[in-house]
Parts: C-alpha cells; sequence; structure tokens
C-alpha cells in the first residue's frame, strides 16, 4: 500500500540504484602482493617509530633511551657470563659486569627485539655466519626473536636469518650461532636489573 500520490515503479528506482553502485566507496581487492619479509617491515615500523618520537619533541637524538631500563644478560655458561658490547663492535662476555655490559633491550613486535649497548650505542647485530657484531646503524640484522624457554631463562636468534643462536663459550668468547642449538646453556641469557 502507498500513500496517495506515490506511484513506485521499480523501473525509476533503477538509475539511482546504479548510480549508488557506481560511486559507493566499496574495497577493492587487489592482486595479492609478494610478502614482505619480516625485517623490512620491521625496520619500517622501527623508522615510523622514531619519525613519530622526533616529531612529538620527546626524544633525543636515540628515541630507545625514553622508557626503556638498562639490564644485563647474564649468560648461565660455566661461572656465568654477562653479554657485553665493546665500543670498537666486538661482542663477548666478562664475568663480572662493567660499563659494556648494559644494554637496552627494546621490543620491535611480540617476541621480536633490538639490543643497543648504553655505553658504546652500537646495536648488536648477527651476520650470516653466526657471529654477533656491534653496528652505529640499525638494520634487519639487528632483529632477535625472543623466546622464553622451559627453564626461565631466554634465548635470542636472529630473525634474519633463522637458526642462529646468541651464544658464549665456557670463556665468555663469542661463540658461532650455528654451532649451537637452543637447548644449550651456552644460549640461556637470564636478564639481570642490578649486578
Amino acid at each position: 500500500m502507498t500513500a496517495p500520490g506515490l506511484s513506485l515503479n521499480v523501473s525509476s528506482l533503477l538509475p539511482g540504484f546504479l548510480l549508488l553502485l557506481l560511486t559507493a566507496d566499496w574495497p577493492v581487492r587487489a592482486k595479492k602482493a609478494e610478502p614482505e619479509d619480516n625485517g623490512s617491515r620491521l625496520r619500517g615500523l622501527w623508522k615510523l617509530h622514531m619519525r613519530d618520537v622526533m616529531l612529538k619533541g620527546k626524544g633525543s637524538s636515540h628515541p630507545i633511551r625514553d622508557g626503556v631500563k638498562q639490564q644485563l644478560l647474564y649468560c648461565r655458561v660455566s661461572i656465568g657470563f654477562h653479554l657485553q658490547i665493546l665500543p670498537g663492535g666486538s661482542v663477548g662476555g666478562v664475568h663480572k659486569p662493567n660499563e659494556n655490559c648494559w644494554l637496552k633491550v627494546f621490543a620491535m613486535k611480540h617476541g621480536v627485539v633490538g639490543i643497543r649497548g648504553v655505553k658504546s650505542g652500537l646495536y648488536l647485530c648477527m651476520g650470516g655466519e653466526g657471529l654477533a657484531y656491534g653496528a652505529e646503524k640499525f638494520t634487519d640484522d639487528c632483529l632477535f626473536k625472543e623466546n622464553l624457554e622451559e627453564n626461565h631463562y631466554t634465548t635470542y636468534s636472529s630473525l634474519s636469518h633463522p637458526g642462529l643462536y646468541l651464544a658464549l663459550s665456557h670463556k665468555g668468547e663469542l661463540r658461532r650461532g650455528n654451532s649451537v642449538g637452543r637447548h644449550q646453556s651456552c644460549t640461556h641469557f637470564l636478564p639481570r636489573r642490578t649486578p
């Protein structure tokens, strides 16, 4: 039933309906793009984060300094060693913590972190050959998967080079990441806030 004087004619509504369909902002399915690797995507997120911090005026030249706590990474191998990043870029361990052992571990996303030496200002990275080193520039090699093991210790494996673990020898020297596994004590680290 229609009101007097109003006749409902479907053919008169059709042009308006088609115009609505053509001008509506419908989601368009694009061709599936090639998947971007995690390292590039995370580096892009890190750059956006740094830009946002700098634009807000809260940051210094290194935005991760704000809100990230300093800590030591204690490796339980042998007598126990603290990971250190020296100003020259070498990485190793010392039993008694010093100023080069203080690190800032910052999250890039859930389960993925970056590590930076407080004194040296260098990022911890791992190359394809499995050796860790300190670098001034943050790259894909500086991303680590952080995994809490059953024994409550943490392992750090390279995101860019799967299967390579951060590890120290029983003398506190750096071990190749491809010669160790996640269940070995040389790859087990415990974050500590005090020496």
